[in-house]
């Protein structure tokens, strides 16, 4: 069960300088949060799931749990099909594990991977139906598993591509309209630039104009001779 989700990070960068989220960037943190909440809820909830005896020994004598388990390749390797009572514990507990199966589901619900993780679960369905019903032995059960798992991963990287190439076509988009914003503004810009300096330029005319003339002082020098006294200014 805890195969059924993978690690899913996918590197971007927002072009241009913005106050709010752009869609493209809203999107990826949409489905980055989903996915990490999807992660670790079915881990809690399988962990919790194992506590029941019945599920206990669905994977130890039944289906391997994930890839490492120690058990993967003894029960591959067993011929032998269900016994009644193994076919009991199948029952039970795929009804136990069913709740975190339909969580699971819930929880990928609006991102590009709940198909893949719900044609994954049909896949491993169709396996119980086929022991239960004793047409195929134990062995052939987690082989197919090992299949379906592969096939999950391969579905999982196309809608990964897939979404990443969603992602990428709306941020061109994004920068495509900004671009075509800016194209439209500049004219703008540079006119209020011109108009600005202009005035910058008749405010010093102004104050030129207004200016006070400023004049050299006058310097008078008397001379007196007798009863008389000349005076020169320069």
């Amino acid at each position: 069960m805890k195969n059924t989700i993978l690690i899913f990070c996918i590197l971007f960068t927002a072009a241009g300088c913005q106050t709010n989220k752009s869609q493209s960037q809203s999107e990826v943190d949409y489905v980055s949060v989903r996915l990490a909440n999807a992660n670790s809820n079915l881990n809690s909830c399988v962990n919790d799931a194992k506590r029941n005896p019945q599920v206990a020994r669905f994977y130890e004598e039944i289906i391997y749990e994930k890839d490492d388990s120690s058990n993967k390749y003894s029960l591959i390797a067993k011929k032998d099909k269900l016994t009644d009572e193994q076919a009991e514990v199948l029952k039970q507990a795929i009804t136990v594990l069913s709740k975190c199966r339909e969580k699971m589901l819930s929880d990928m619900n609006g991102t590009p991977f709940q198909q893949t993780i719900y044609r994954y679960y049909s896949a491993t369905e169709a396996i119980y139906i086929k022991l239960i019903k004793k047409e195929i032995s134990i062995g052939d059960a987690n082989e197919e598993k090992v299949k379906a798992l592969a096939q999950q991963r391969i579905d999982w990287n196309n809608a990964a591509n897939d979404f990443n190439n969603r992602v990428m076509s709306i941020q061109n988009a994004e920068n495509e309209s900004r671009r075509q914003a800016a194209a439209i503004m500049l004219p703008y810009m540079m006119q209020q630039q011109q108009n600005q300096q202009l005035m910058y330029q008749q405010q010093m005319q102004n104050l030129n104009n207004n200016r006070p003339v400023l004049t050299s002082p006058i310097t008078t020098n008397c001379l007196t001779n007798g009863n008389q006294t000349n005076c020169t200014s320069r």
